[in-house]
C-alpha cells in the first residue's frame, strides 16, 4: 500500500465549512494524512490542532510561505474566504505543489486567470477546484440517463430553486457573503455550483444567454450561532438570479434561483425538469442546493410511449454507507478521486466557469469581475 498523501491544510477552524466537509473526509481516509495547519496566525493554527485533536506531530505554519517551503507537503488544501485564495495558495503554486482549493478559484476572473498562470509556471501536476457536486451520485445518474437516450433527444430544460442563503441574514463572521466585491456570494457560490452541475448533465457552454441579477433584500440580519439577531447591515450582493439561454449543443435552458427568502410551504426547494422527445425527467429536492439535500431528493421519469411515471433509483456508494454529514459526502468523493490522481475540476475549467459569471455581471452593469 502506498504511503498516505501528506496534507498541509490552510483554513481549518471551528464552525468553518472545512470543519464540516474536508476534515471528516480526510480524517476517515487512509490515503491522506494532515501534517500541518496554516491559519491567520500560528496561535490560531495551534488552537485548531487542539480543537480537532490532531497529533502533536502536526506542524503549525505561521504563513503560506512556510507551507510552500515545506518539502514534506504533497498536497495543499485551501478552504479560506475566496478573496484570500491568491495570497494563501500563490506561494505553493509557485513552488510546484499540488493544490485542492475551494470554489470559486479566485475572487474574480482576473484572479482565477492569475492562479491558473501560477499553476502552469510552477509545474503543478495535480490541481483541483471544489465543484464537488460533479461527484454526486444523483448527477452521475442524471447524466447516464440523458447520455443513454432514456428520454431521447433533449429538447429543453427548466430549473427552479428557492430558499435563502443571505436573504434572511448571515451568521456573524460571514458578512462577506453579503458583498459582491468579496467574490463569495449567492451568485458566485450557490449559483456557480448549481449552473455547473446542470451543465455537467446537459453539456457545457452557452451559445447565447441573458441574465437578470437583483438585490431584492438589501437590509439583512447579522445573527449569532444560535440564530439570534444581533444587528442589521446593508448587503450589496444579489439574492435573485434569472437566466435564460441556449447551450452550445442547442438545448434551451431556463434557470431561476430565488435566494431572498423561504420557499413556499410544502413545495420542493428545487424542481429541475429535462424534457426530451421520448420522455421527461423531473428532479425534486427539499433544498434549493441539490448536494445539500442528503437523502431528500428524487428522480422521476415519464415515459411518453408507456404513458407511465417511474421512480429512478439513485445509486449508493461507500460514501453513502458512511455516517458522513451531507457536507462531507461529495468532498470525500473528490478526495477519493485525488488519491487516484484524478482531477475533479482543473484550474482552467474553473477559470472558464468564472469567465461565464463575469459575462453575467457585465450584462448587469457591475464592476469588472
Amino acid at each position: 500500500m502506498a504511503p498516505p498523501i501528506r496534507v498541509a491544510f490552510i483554513g481549518l477552524s471551528d464552525h468553518s465549512w472545512a470543519a464540516h466537509s474536508h476534515f471528516p473526509a480526510l480524517a476517515a481516509s487512509p490515503d491522506f494524512e494532515i501534517i500541518g495547519l496554516c491559519n491567520s496566525s500560528c496561535a490560531r493554527s495551534q488552537a485548531a490542532i487542539d480543537a480537532f485533536k490532531l497529533p502533536e506531530s502536526v506542524k503549525c505554519y505561521a504563513s503560506p510561505e512556510e507551507v510552500a517551503n515545506d518539502a514534506d507537503v504533497d498536497l495543499v488544501v485551501c478552504s479560506t474566504r475566496v478573496d484570500r485564495h491568491l495570497p494563501t495558495i500563490g506561494p505553493s503554486l509557485k513552488a510546484g505543489k499540488n493544490v485542492y482549493v475551494e470554489w470559486p478559484l479566485g475572487k474574480d476572473s482576473a484572479e482565477a486567470r492569475e492562479l491558473a498562470r501560477l499553476k502552469n509556471e510552477g509545474g503543478v501536476k495535480i490541481d483541483t477546484v471544489g465543484l464537488q457536486a460533479r461527484q454526486a451520485p444523483i448527477i452521475k445518474k442524471l447524466k447516464e440517463l440523458v447520455d443513454g437516450g432514456r428520454i431521447g433527444k433533449v429538447l429543453s430544460s427548466t430549473y427552479t430553486a428557492q430558499g435563502s442563503q443571505v436573504g434572511e441574514g448571515v451568521i456573524e463572521g460571514s458578512e462577506y457573503l453579503g458583498f459582491t466585491e468579496s467574490g463569495g456570494n449567492l451568485v458566485t457560490i450557490r449559483f456557480g455550483h448549481q449552473i455547473d452541475y446542470v451543465q455537467q448533465v446537459l453539456g457545457y457552454g452557452f451559445s447565447s444567454q441573458h441574465a437578470v441579477l437583483a438585490n431584492r433584500r438589501p437590509e439583512v440580519g447579522r445573527r449569532d450561532q444560535s440564530g439570534k439577531l444581533i444587528s442589521e447591515f446593508t448587503k450589496t450582493a444579489d439574492d435573485t438570479v434569472y437566466l435564460v439561454g441556449t447551450l452550445k449543443n442547442g438545448i434551451p435552458l431556463s434557470f431561476s434561483l430565488n435566494g431572498a427568502g423561504k420557499p413556499f410551504k410544502g413545495v420542493p426547494g428545487l424542481e429541475w425538469r429535462i424534457y426530451g422527445e421520448k420522455g421527461e425527467l423531473r428532479v425534486t429536492a427539499a433544498s434549493p442546493f441539490l448536494p445539500a439535500c442528503d437523502d431528500e431528493m428524487k428522480i422521476e421519469l415519464y415515459d411518453f410511449a408507456a404513458d407511465a411515471v417511474e421512480s429512478v433509483d439513485i445509486p449508493k456508494d461507500e460514501v453513502d454507507a458512511s455516517s458522513f454529514h451531507w457536507a462531507t459526502r461529495n468532498v470525500a468523493r473528490v478526495y477519493r478521486a485525488l488519491a487516484k490522481g484524478e482531477v475533479n475540476c482543473s484550474f482552467e475549467d474553473a477559470m472558464e466557469r468564472q469567465e461565464f459569471l463575469a459575462e453575467l455581471f457585465k450584462e448587469n452593469r457591475y464592476f469588472e469581475y
